[in-house]
């Protein structure tokens, strides 16, 4: 039985023009995110992540294509997509000098919650947040983290059945970093919430997501699971020589299958797409080189996210 598709785009684009010139924020988006995942959508900053949960949410019209999100037309039907959503942007704002459950009982009357139903909801959101303690206490003494997830139990009340998170840990300390990881976790597993994470942060999109997608400069560049992508990457064989210099490297540089060789301190890095340990050897002491040591590891999800960019990403 084939997984039930939550989000799904058809040649989406978003198209601005600044002083007579074409900007291409989005470039045809075609992706598929399925009900359960927690997707991370990574780039460097400015590669069109916000634009996209914008469009998909019915926020901006895009120039072309469309979507469905949840089952519904993200154009012609952008209400019903975000009366069935949640949406934490990276910048949000609550009024200060009021308390959190005054915060959460005002943008509930905005998106329409049931009067009778709103107090309950409340509750259930700020015990699953963590906060239910701090229901009358004033914004304004609220921590960073504590706003985040404040911001987190707003999108609750409706009873998402899949979440935007838009860059969600920027400027939070370690520990509100993890409590919120937890919080993510929680969500997916518990109470079975897909979860959409923008991020450049690779750290973060490693530790929470099951399924990634590379954009960079408006296009998406590849999709798919953490392990494949790593599989994908090869393998990374590091080792340590004694003489050759330049030479050494110039030689490994053209063994079949060498994707990449870097010199790190007394050690040489290979990236290879397969495991040539043997020839790399074979050749390297018959240019009268010493190998100390030699090994194989896997790749690291940032040496696969500079593999995909060329080197020019920047996180």
């Amino acid at each position: 039985m084939g997984l039930d598709v939550i989000i799904e785009t058809e040649n989406l684009t978003k198209i601005y023009r600044v002083d007579g010139r074409e900007i291409r924020a989005v470039d045809n988006l075609n992706l598929k995110v399925y009900e359960g995942d927690v997707f991370g959508y990574l780039g460097p900053n400015g590669a069109g992540k916000t634009t996209t949960i914008l469009m998909l949410l019915g926020l901006i019209m895009p120039t072309s294509g469309g979507g469905r999100v949840c089952g519904y037309d993200i154009i012609k039907e952008s209400k019903k997509v975000r009366s069935v959503v949640g949406y934490v942007p990276e910048k949000y704002s609550f009024y200060e000098d009021m308390s959190a459950h005054y915060n959460l009982r005002y943008f509930a009357k905005l998106n329409g919650i049931p009067e009778g139903e709103i107090d309950d909801r409340i509750k259930r959101a700020l015990e699953i947040v963590e906060l239910q303690d701090r229901a009358k206490s004033l914004v304004a003494t609220f921590s960073r983290g504590m706003k985040q997830r404040l911001a987190l139990a707003n999108t609750l009340i409706k009873n998402p059945k899949l979440i935007f998170l838009d860059e969600p840990t920027a400027g939070l300390d370690p520990y509100a970093t993890a409590s919120f990881r937890e919080l993510m976790r929680k969500l997916n597993k518990e109470f079975k919430t897909t979860i959409f994470i923008s991020s450049h942060m690779l750290h973060e999109v490693r530790q929470l997501c099951n399924r990634i997608g590379f954009l960079n400069e408006g296009k998406l560049i590849a999709v798919d699971t953490i392990d494949e992508f790593l599989k994908k990457a090869g393998v990374r064989i590091v080792l340590e020589i004694v003489g050759g210099g330049d030479e050494v490297i110039k030689t490994i540089e053209g063994v079949n299958d060498v994707n990449r060789v870097l010199k790190k301190d007394e050690e040489i890095v290979v990236y290879a797409g397969s495991d040539v340990r043997l020839e790399i050897v074979d050749l390297v002491t018959r240019m009268g080189c010493k190998i100390l040591t030699v090994k194989v590891e896997p790749p690291t999800l940032e040496e696969v996210f500079f593999t995909i960019y060329g080197g020019g990403g920047r996180l």
